[in-house]
């Protein structure tokens, strides 16, 4: 009896998975009770349905494909997992492919401006890797030089000063650009804004330490320089924050490329296009505007570039053009190495024997 009753079990067992097999060979709209579309007479008797309205009849009438399949909805080759995604992400927002662009951003020529006459700066030949000693309180108890990248200075000289200039240092702390254009003594008046206080005591230091009084045509102002819009200044200078890809390599100290900080580093891009729009919105018609960073990465030069133009093109009434200053390469070509393959700037590369930047430096005029 016993063994009559487990014959009869394997036999059940076996018949139910040959059943099974023979329904999952079924079109899927046998296994599965779909409602019934209704006929266009169902349709028709519809008051509320206006025969006009394709939508309407889109949802009365679902369409099923005979061959749907519900691997039509999982990825058939890979699931990626969170982590390869962010990673594929960061690789989108850290390149810059020119063969996309559709905003046609046009390129002038300039004549080379003259180098400011009272802006001094010392360097070592190339090759030198001597350290220059740390300054010394001098005459007024000032400090006699301030020490900073020589790349540092290009941005202020392709702004191109002039006697009476009115300017905008947008992101103007630490202070060591500041410094250069107050050295060159050609503002009438320069504006400093930055959104950070500590940031901002470290440029009013600078200024106490290298000038004494902070001068009465510099004012210093708390102020998110993305909120700017009204066309007050000639010049303007736009160092955004970036990468800062040298102190990323110095200092392991709550740098960008900390896990904590990835959100934030992935939204720079955005923030410095911001920046650099609330900048040439500043400007005046006739006026120019330099944008720098401090990082090697494309989509933080050329790439923001390129947004800034695109956003103004599709925004606002605003016309601009990129100004060449490629003659920078021959006058400092003694002191710097130059990455030859931007698009629309000009790029300082660290070297062995010249270790200098990186620094990026875009000039821009608005037209109108």
């Amino acid at each position: 009896m016993e063994k009559a009753k487990l014959a009869r079990a394997k036999y059940l067992e076996k018949e139910n998975q040959q059943t099974v097999t023979e329904q999952s060979s079924l079109p899927l709209e046998s296994l599965i009770d779909f409602p019934k579309r209704p006929s266009h007479s169902e349709v028709d008797e519809n008051d509320d349905v206006n025969d006009d309205d394709e939508d309407v009849k889109e949802e009365i009438q679902p369409v099923v494909g005979k061959n749907t399949s519900l691997y039509d909805f999982i990825p058939t080759k890979r699931v990626y997992t969170d982590k390869e995604l962010l990673q594929q992400h960061i690789a989108r927002v850290a390149t810059f492919d020119d063969s996309l662009l559709e905003v046609p951003v046009k390129v002038i020529q300039e004549q080379v401006p003259e180098l400011p006459e009272d802006l001094k700066f010392f360097v070592y030949p190339k090759g030198d890797i001597s350290k220059f000693p740390n300054p010394k309180m001098k005459h007024g108890n000032l400090l006699g030089y301030y020490m900073m990248d020589a790349a540092s200075l290009l941005p202020v000289i392709a702004l191109d000063l002039q006697e009476n200039d009115s300017v905008l240092d947008l992101c103007a702390a630490p202070g060591g650009k500041t410094l250069a254009m107050l050295q060159t003594l050609k503002t009438e008046n320069l504006t400093c804004i930055d959104e950070s206080w500590s940031r901002l005591s470290r440029l009013k230091d600078i200024s106490k330490w290298y000038i004494g009084e902070t001068p009465s045509s510099m004012s210093v102002s708390k102020t998110d320089g993305k909120l700017l819009e009204d066309p007050f200044y000639n010049k303007v200078l736009v160092d955004v924050p970036c990468n800062t890809d040298r102190h990323v390599l110095i200092s392991e100290d709550n740098n960008l490329f900390k896990p904590g900080r990835m959100e934030e580093r992935l939204e720079l891009p955005t923030e410095q296009m911001e920046l650099l729009v609330a900048g040439i919105k500043s400007c005046k018609p006739g006026g120019t505007v330099v944008y720098s960073t401090c990082t090697l990465s494309p989509a933080q030069n050329d790439g923001v570039v390129h947004a800034a133009m695109d956003h103004l093109w599709k925004e606002t009434d605003i016309d601009t053009v990129v100004i060449d200053i490629s003659y920078l390469r021959p006058i400092f070509r003694d002191i710097f190495t130059f990455f030859p393959k931007t698009k629309y700037g000009q790029l300082v590369l660290p070297t062995l024997s010249s270790n200098f930047g990186p620094m990026y430096i875009c000039k821009i005029k608005r037209i109108r």
